[in-house]
């Protein structure tokens, strides 16, 4: 799949029209306006819901568990990686499954396996259980991601490939945004309303269970169901893995948007998880709340995703006029310059237009390196094993997040919690190398997706 000099994408890759025409989409056919309006509304719920956990964890570690302040970084660090061990073993086989089963029943089943961790989630009474009751919400957080990712690649045709996951990621920015502006708000406003640190913590999380269980009816009768039409043969989930792991091999391309996962993944949970730990942290020193600390972090966290929601549809349109490859670069060279800057600040309470600065940029690229990675996915992966290769997309993102997790909590306790914004933008500048390598040397044609005996049609 090479992009010639002289054709339009749209001349390379002509829009069936017999698919849903919606403003400047082309959606796949067989796919209705229900479906399109689901998808969206499961985008932003998806990372709601997601990304709360490690948003509202430093609150509990506070106020609820009363955990050491000098044992709460590599805590932190460890229950992300937890759950990013569960969510690697587990992602690409869901991503295979889901090409025999269909996305919609892993995608429902995702959120109220996700609902029943929250749920359980605060009554922990030991770090034991802390870390038991937190590989419950990471089997639903493996199914999750990988059921979005794989529809949303379902969902469109390549020619308006990249405007919809710019759109799509504007959805992702309202998701968090809400998650930070309103749910990650619920402590602080319980406390307000009289009830303890305990009661807060328990409080929120059973209100995200709520949503959860919510999300899963509204996804059952919303999607589409069946496996995608592309998908003739029912080959074993292990095979099926197998064929994702092969793409890597096969084509530089996928390889390179693999790579992009395992960073642009690390960046989202990186700030998701360290940035509200920072302000606890210093405010707690500064003489603040737990509360008081998070209330500051919201705002500056809801900053970095209206950043991230501006830019998303930009890069979108970015990822549809150029070489994706191309694209890429340039997403990992913003996200490198916005994480260099946010990990070299020192007192987030200290500094005024810095850090907002440094927030504009670190949303820019989170949203960035997201897009060009998923546009450069679904342009490459082969229809009729796709849901294997984001299978393996997301594992790759899985294994970033444990190791910027596990590093990064370590970093805390020996640097200062704002070292893993600064080693996160290191990573970002080596995709960039990478990029630019693929580019220059490997984007030519690669052989066409073997396709197996029934198969395809």
């Amino acid at each position: 799949m090479t992009e010639g000099k002289a054709q339009t994408l749209a001349e390379r890759h002509p829009p069936d029209r017999s698919g849903l025409h919606l403003l400047i989409y082309w959606f796949t056919p067989g796919y209705t306006k229900t479906n399109v309006a689901m998808l969206l509304y499961a985008t932003s719920a998806s990372l709601a819901m997601l990304t709360l956990v490690n948003f509202i964890q430093p609150y509990l570690l506070e106020e609820v568990f009363k955990i050491p302040r000098a044992q709460q970084g590599s805590l932190t660090g460890n229950l992300a990686a937890l759950q990013e061990v569960v969510v690697i073993c587990l992602m690409g086989l869901v991503g295979a499954l889901s090409d025999r089963t269909g996305r919609r029943i892993l995608f429902a089943a995702g959120f109220v396996v996700l609902g029943l961790g929250y749920f359980i989630y605060p009554f922990a009474d030991s770090v034991l259980q802390l870390y038991l009751f937190r590989i419950i919400v990471a089997v639903g957080a493996a199914m999750v991601p990988v059921m979005l990712s794989a529809c949303l690649v379902d969902i469109i045709q390549e020619t308006t490939r990249g405007k919809w996951l710019g759109t799509t990621s504007i959805f992702n920015g309202i998701g968090v945004l809400f998650m930070g502006a309103v749910l990650g708000q619920m402590p602080a406003r319980f406390e307000d309303m009289g009830y303890s640190g305990v009661e807060a913590g328990h409080y929120t999380f059973w209100i995200a269970t709520a949503m959860c269980l919510m999300t899963a009816v509204l996804l059952h009768f919303g999607l589409k169901g069946g496996p995608p039409p592309e998908v003739k043969d029912r080959p074993s989930v292990l095979k099926n893995l197998g064929r994702g792991l092969s793409e890597a091999r096969r084509n530089p391309r996928i390889a390179l948007a693999y790579a992009s996962a395992f960073i642009a993944r690390g960046d989202l949970v990186v700030v998701g998880t360290f940035f509200s730990l920072w302000f606890v942290q210093a405010g707690v020193d500064n003489d603040m709340t737990a509360g008081q600390a998070m209330k500051q972090a919201g705002g500056l966290f809801a900053l970095i995703q209206i950043s991230a929601m501006c830019w998303a549809f930009i890069m979108g349109l970015i990822c549809d006029r150029v070489n994706r490859t191309t694209a890429v670069a340039i997403a990992f060279a913003i996200a490198s310059v916005g994480y260099i800057t946010l990990g070299s600040i020192g007192d987030p309470f200290a500094v005024g237009s810095i850090i907002t600065l440094a927030c504009v940029m670190t949303g820019m690229g989170e949203t960035a390196t997201v897009v060009a990675s998923g546009a450069l996915l679904g342009q490459e992966a082969p229809p009729h094993y796709r849901g294997a290769v984001v299978g393996v997309f997301n594992k790759s993102g899985a294994i970033g997040i444990m190791l910027a997790t596990i590093i990064g909590g370590q970093l805390v306790n020996i640097i200062g919690p704002n070292a893993p914004f600064l080693m996160m933008g290191v990573c970002n500048a080596v995709i960039l190398v990478l990029a630019l390598s693929v580019r220059l040397w490997a984007n030519g044609p690669v052989p066409e997706a073997p396709i197996e005996a029934g198969a395809a049609e």
